[in-house]
């Protein structure tokens, strides 16, 4: 026999879910990010002919390296030539690491993640690609303990694979910036060099800054950076 309970107001409850765990801690982080920081977002289209048509000429190589590896490596590019997204503010001063240090939001079985891969600076693409397989291994493992959690100076969260064009992410606090990835879908566009009307795959970058760190200028740099790195990674990449 099947028994409902009602609210206050009437309705029906099918279900109460008690929030606790990394739902909970979830919840909090987020409720933190946007009392301390006022935040921004800025989003613009980007050409992912460059990244498919590199990634599958290492595929050829034999080499298995995703998108996520090769967006951590291209913001760790674009960090180095806009430090002052790779910051902190805390208290009165704004703090620009040295250390790139990119978390990456990870779901694994519905719950999310967001390991650290430190000094993206001074490793290879094939180290960083290495390390995140690791890092993913462990996670589904549950040898949560064993994955550094913290200590990140900028976020990249990919949810393209979960068929979002575009969206708002929230820093990652005390980060000053998170990097936002939507859907890669074929669309078409007018070749900037001819005119012409082409098909080529596109994605939407979304940019999210703390505004009492940084404004929209150095936002804006930091996109045509990585846009830039994007288009070309045959030459940056080496």
């Amino acid at each position: 026999m099947n028994t409902t309970t009602n609210d206050q107001l009437g309705r029906v409850i099918k279900e109460v879910i008690p929030v606790k765990g990394t739902r909970k801690i979830i919840g909090k982080r987020m409720k933190e990010s946007l009392e301390r920081s006022p935040q921004g977002t800025a989003m613009v289209k980007a050409d992912m002919s460059g990244l498919v048509r590199y990634r599958e000429m290492l595929k050829s190589c034999g080499e298995n390296i995703s998108f996520v590896d090769l967006f951590v490596k291209v913001a760790g590019l674009a960090l180095e030539e806009n430090p002052i997204l790779n910051s902190s503010l805390q208290e009165n001063e704004i703090i620009i690491y040295q250390s790139i240090n990119i978390g990456i939001a990870v779901f694994i079985d519905t719950s999310l993640f967001v390991p650290v891969i430190t000094d993206v600076q001074s490793k290879s693409l094939q180290e960083i690609s290495s390390e995140i397989k690791e890092i993913i291994t462990k996670l589904k493992e549950k040898r949560y303990a064993e994955v550094q959690m913290s200590g990140s100076t900028f976020t990249v969260n990919n949810m393209g694979m979960l068929e979002i064009d575009g969206f708002t992410p929230f820093i990652n606090p005390p980060e000053a910036a998170i990097l936002g990835i939507g859907k890669t879908r074929r669309e078409v566009v007018v070749d900037e060099t001819d005119d012409s009307i082409v098909i080529r795959p596109m994605t939407t970058l979304s940019l999210t800054n703390d505004h009492a760190v940084v404004d929209g200028v150095p936002v804006a740099n930091f996109l045509s950076s990585l846009k830039k790195f994007m288009n070309k990674p045959e030459e940056y990449l080496k």
